[in-house]
């Protein structure tokens, strides 16, 4: 028993190095070209609002993670501020992950993705579902458009235009 488990440690050691350089030479679609920050100042949740996105590359390549923050009603008394976290997988042109957010919800990601665009559902058909599309826009913004599904069909709930935040 403790020599199986000295080879599974040893085996460990000199593998963990190549399970790392697996993830830095694996196709990532167009996840690298989200990477950065993102603002909109528009409407979200039918509500004046202004949205945040940072895209940030985790786990030594493995994953792209996706921060979403939404003050609605900003500087007002009727202000709210959404958090959202996705953690985002390429494989083969589909997306799996996560998603987390300050409602208390869970959920797992799956979807697929072109050179330019990803269309990622969210939630459970037994339960709430919905699906957002990021989209890059030949101007370098992402345009961001969220759908929930309801029992007359699938209801829009935010499009947002996104711009680079630049910062000197």
């Amino acid at each position: 028993m403790l020599g199986r488990f000295i080879y599974g440690a040893v085996a460990l050691v000199f593998t963990a190095p190549s399970l790392a350089q697996a993830c830095e030479d694996r196709d990532h679609g167009p996840l690298p070209q989200f990477l950065g920050d993102w603002q909109s100042d528009g409407e979200a949740f039918g509500q004046p609002a202004q949205s945040r996105m940072k895209w940030t590359s985790i786990m030594d390549g493995c994953f792209h993670q996706l921060d979403y923050r939404i003050e609605t009603n900003p500087g007002s008394e009727e202000s709210w501020t959404f958090l959202g976290r996705g953690t985002h997988y390429f494989v083969d042109g589909d997306i799996e992950g996560h998603w987390i957010d300050n409602n208390g919800d869970l959920h797992d990601l799956r979807g697929s993705a072109s050179d330019t665009e990803l269309l990622v559902y969210w939630g459970e058909a037994t339960g709430q579902l919905g699906r957002s599309r990021y989209a890059l826009t030949e101007d370098g913004a992402i345009q961001v458009t969220d759908w929930v599904l309801t029992d007359e069909g699938w209801r829009q709930f935010n499009n947002n235009r996104f711009e680079r935040v630049t910062t000197d």
